[in-house]
């Protein structure tokens, strides 16, 4: 079998950039075949050994000889690198707001130079945690609560509720949040609010770990929102929250 010009001439220009096996998985999805390439690997290093010469016209180009389809091919591979993915372009930070849509459809905007950053408590993806911080915060900070407020950070977790969004659903929340810091001992204080259409609390804990945490009625989802101080960045995230169901 005679070994397909075009290739070797690929092979020749690329082995000293990247691996055997690297241009072998790079010219089969060209539709090169393991016999062409074992074919026109071997005449391509024993060209590669021999003593540099001109390339002959036949061998710049690939159209002829009745290979359009493997040339073709060829000629998009030189324009590529196997295994080197182009990088991807670095974030620019809007120094305009800008709005986050959650995963249950709700959008919340954000701050000047703030980003959102999303994860999952669960592999089912029915608990949304979402950091609200400001551009360049380091994401491993996100686990000490304590940081909280000297950086600026608001957590939102979004999940299924079970509270109904109305006085009995709003009163039964009051009664668990309330619930839940006795039996730990906290010290706090409640104040029912209002986010556009929808109902919510909001708490302020002094004792033994100052915070602030706010629960919002969706019609279909509990907002739980926390951070470390009721201050302007803390009440404009708050306040921009939208639950699409519950506006209609």
């Amino acid at each position: 079998m005679a070994a397909k010009p075009e290739v070797v001439a690929y092979l020749v220009e690329n082995l000293k950039k990247f691996s055997v096996e690297a241009l072998r998985d790079q010219l089969k999805e060209e539709g090169v075949g393991a016999a062409d390439f074992d074919e026109a690997l071997k005449a391509a290093q024993k060209e590669a050994a021999a003593p540099k010469r001109k390339s002959s016209l036949a061998g710049k180009i690939f159209l002829a000889g009745g290979l359009a389809a493997v040339a073709v091919a060829a000629l998009v591979s030189l324009s590529r690198k196997p295994e080197e993915p182009p990088p991807a372009p670095a974030p620019i930070p809007s120094p305009e707001e800008s709005g986050y849509i959650g995963h249950y459809g709700y959008v919340v905007r954000l701050p000047k130079d703030y980003v959102a950053v999303q994860r999952f408590k669960d592999d089912q993806k029915t608990i949304e945690l979402v950091y609200f911080c400001k551009s360049g915060t380091d994401p491993t900070q996100f686990l000490d609560e304590g940081l909280y407020g000297q950086l600026g950070i608001v957590r939102l977790q979004a999940s299924p509720s079970e509270f109904p969004n109305d006085l009995d659903g709003l009163a039964a929340l009051t009664n668990t949040v309330s619930s839940r810091a006795a039996s730990r001992g906290e010290k706090l204080t409640v104040k029912n609010i209002t986010i556009s259409s929808m109902r919510g609390i909001q708490v302020n804990y002094e004792l033994p770990k100052a915070r602030i945490e706010a629960f919002i009625l969706g019609d279909k989802v509990l907002y739980y929102f926390m951070t470390g101080e009721d201050n302007d960045t803390f009440r404009d995230i708050l306040n921009s929250l939208r639950d699409a169901n519950s506006e209609i």
